[in-house]
C-alpha cells in the first residue's frame, strides 16, 4: 500500500522530464490555483474552470433514465467499501470490529467536510466573492 502511495506521489517527477524544473512547477501550481478558483457557468470552457469541468462531467445525469441514475448511485457506494477498508483493514481501529468504530469514522469524515466546506457556503450565502475578501 505504501509503495502505491509513494508511486502516486513521485510518478509525476519520474515520468515528466520537466518534473524537477522549479519554474515549471510554480507555473503549474499557479495555473491549477487559477483553474480551481475561477467561477464556471454558461460559455466557460472546462479547461478554464473546475466548476465548468464538473458540470460537464455530470451532464450525462440530466439526460439519463432512472436505471442510469440508479447504477450511478450503486457505483458511488463503492466508497463505503473504501471507508470500511480504511477503518478495519489498515488497523486504524486497533483490532476492534465494532460498528461504532465505523460510524465514528463517518462522523469524523462529515466533520472534516463541514469544517472545510462551511466557510465557503457562508461566503456564498452572504454574497461575498473570493476576490473581494
Amino acid at each position: 500500500m505504501w509503495f502505491l502511495v509513494a508511486s502516486w506521489l513521485f510518478a509525476p517527477f519520474v515520468f515528466n522530464p520537466s518534473g524537477f524544473d522549479w519554474q515549471k512547477t510554480v507555473d503549474d501550481w499557479t495555473d491549477w490555483k487559477r483553474w480551481m478558483g475561477n467561477r464556471g457557468g454558461i460559455g466557460i470552457q472546462p479547461d478554464k474552470s473546475w466548476e465548468s469541468w464538473w458540470d460537464g462531467e455530470q451532464e450525462h445525469l440530466k439526460y439519463t433514465t432512472v436505471r442510469g441514475r440508479f447504477l450511478e448511485i450503486v457505483l458511488a457506494c463503492r466508497f463505503f467499501l473504501y471507508q470500511y477498508g480504511i477503518v478495519y483493514h489498515l488497523d486504524i481501529a486497533h483490532g476492534s470490529r465494532s460498528f461504532l468504530v465505523y460510524a465514528l469514522s463517518w462522523v469524523v469524515m462529515a466533520t472534516v467536510l463541514l469544517v472545510l466546506k462551511g466557510p465557503v457556503q457562508r461566503f456564498k450565502v452572504l454574497g461575498i466573492d473570493k476576490g473581494t475578501c
